[in-house]
């Protein structure tokens, strides 16, 4: 079986199907995931991509685009870069955060903590902190450590 690794304009045309022509092709392509005559492999990165453009550029509310995506990525001979995407997305859905976010806090577990001045985002999770005052003695500032739940 072939594997391709699929860019985020694939993702988007397929979604908002605004050229006839490619979207057709995509049909095609999908027809021949289906058949399990190929692979697809969506990067980390290209589900980043797709949530800010799809967020900023077609303006979808971020159910929407995490329904969209999750149906992708969990059909037969699709696979993602790594799993913590699938809780990401969740993440990203529910709370009041960016994707990016939603990602670093899936990867993060109690023995690899975030390390972010960011707490606005990261406190939306109900995570542990820690203030350390002048962690980084080079800055002088106070840096905010969280663990996620």
């Amino acid at each position: 079986m072939n594997k391709f690794l699929v860019d985020t304009n694939v993702l988007i045309r397929m979604l908002v199907k605004d050229d006839p022509i490619k979207f057709n092709t995509i049909v095609k392509l999908v027809e021949k995931v289906e058949k399990s005559e190929l692979t697809l492999v969506i990067p980390t990165v290209v589900i980043a991509e797709c949530c800010w453009l799809l967020k900023s550029f077609y303006k979808l509310d971020k159910q929407k685009i995490t329904e969209y995506l999750l149906d992708v990525i969990e059909s037969e001979n699709v696979e993602v870069e790594e799993d913590d995407v699938i809780i990401a997305l969740r993440m990203y859905s529910d709370k009041n955060v960016d994707f990016a976010d939603a990602l670093i806090s899936s990867k993060s577990n109690s023995k690899l903590p975030v390390l972010t001045w960011d707490k606005k985002d990261f406190k939306s999770w109900n995570a542990n902190t820690i203030f350390q005052k002048n962690y980084c003695s080079c800055t002088g500032s106070t840096t905010i450590l969280f663990n996620r739940n």
